[in-house]
């Protein structure tokens, strides 16, 4: 239907009655807004049907990461995330009908029919949404995981140290034959481990999502410019409803990129962060072979990759949101720049 309602829209516009493209500039604005968002839903549908087993096995590997832990990390956040998040995709489809229809009605022309046709496109947001609540959910728990080993990590070191401060002072046992330390050496071999069953997850994650981020972030990237570049004139013309609408829009645009880097930039920050944190504390009063295995780690470590990419293209990172916006503004005095000279 939004190619039908694409058709019409631009037989109107060569016949002198233009509804939506006002210029060849607002025709190409329309065409990559709605081809945009109209590949978001193959991708994410193919994508999910012939990649189904990757998500299986990282479902499996965070089961078994849960059970090596000891712990039950629960989300309870996930329903309350689903409801906002539909609701704001609701509530901004039906603002926009009602924009088009309302502008359907200044032009003095019924145009009612052609502004439904867009309307089925716009639910291609609900599949937008389901990869954010689907990625999100995946990388939160990853993240997580891996703040908990570590924190473990951690506290196994600093157990050890302690114990062979406490050793030292007792002239009755030798500290090189302490239980303690054997069993602080199997604990980080464990936890050790279980990095590395994150750090596979991590990868197989990366397989199954990069094709459906490398299609939202380039539909975020044309939705965005196309919000802002309609706001610019909105607002120039004083169109008060519509610029607030657009305002809105814009809003929910960088929200929804920035909520969904986050969780990735957390999975990098929390796998980064074992390498420094072991050589800070490789140095203090520790058992020599415990000393020996985390030297052997550091080593391995240079080599783990935990960090989440659009097919290889860019990384999903918050530093990537910078070289976003920069492009936008590029693009978008474009098209402004464009109009002006039309015009």
């Amino acid at each position: 239907m939004a190619v039908l309602g694409l058709y019409t829209d631009y037989g109107e516009n060569h016949a002198g009655h233009p509804v939506r493209m006002f210029s060849y500039n607002t025709t190409l604005v329309v065409l990559l807004d709605i081809v945009s968002l109209s590949l978001l839903l193959p991708v994410v549908l193919l994508s999910c049907s012939r990649k189904d087993r990757l998500f299986l096995k990282v479902l499996d590997i965070l089961d078994k990461v849960e059970q090596n832990l000891q712990q039950d990390l629960p989300d309870r956040k996930a329903k309350v995330k689903m409801f906002l998040v539909c609701t704001v995709i609701m509530t901004l489809i039906v603002c926009n009908g009602a924009l088009d229809f309302t502008s359907s009605l200044s032009t003095g022309r019924l145009n009612h029919m052609r502004s439904l046709c867009y309307i089925p496109a716009q639910f291609m947001y609900f599949a937008q949404a389901a990869l954010f609540l689907h990625f999100t959910k995946i990388t939160e728990s990853i993240a997580l995981r891996f703040r908990t080993i570590n924190g473990e990590i951690k506290e196994a070191l600093l157990g050890n140290r302690s114990e062979r401060i406490v050793l030292r002072e007792s002239p009755r046992i030798n500290v090189s034959e302490s239980v303690g330390g054997v069993s602080s050496i199997c604990k980080v071999k464990s936890l050790m481990d279980t990095y590395w069953m994150l750090c596979e997850a991590v990868q197989k994650a990366n397989i199954f999502y990069g094709g459906q981020l490398l299609v939202t972030f380039l539909s975020s990237f044309f939705q965005t410019t196309i919000a802002l570049y309609y706001f610019f004139f909105f607002v120039i013309n004083g169109f008060a409803m519509a610029a607030t609408f657009g305002g809105a829009w814009i809003i929910a645009q960088v929200a929804h990129l920035v909520l969904l880097t986050r969780p990735s930039t957390l999975v990098t920050e929390m796998a980064d962060d074992t390498a420094p944190m072991i050589c800070k504390l490789i140095n203090m009063d520790l058992d020599p072979t415990l000393v020996e295995l985390l030297e052997g780690i550091l080593m391995q470590l240079r080599k783990h990759n935990a960090r989440f990419t659009a097919l290889g293209f860019f990384q999903i990172h918050n530093s990537t949101l910078t070289a976003m916006a920069g492009a936008v503004t590029t693009y978008l005095v474009v098209l402004i720049q464009m109009r002006i000279l039309y015009s």
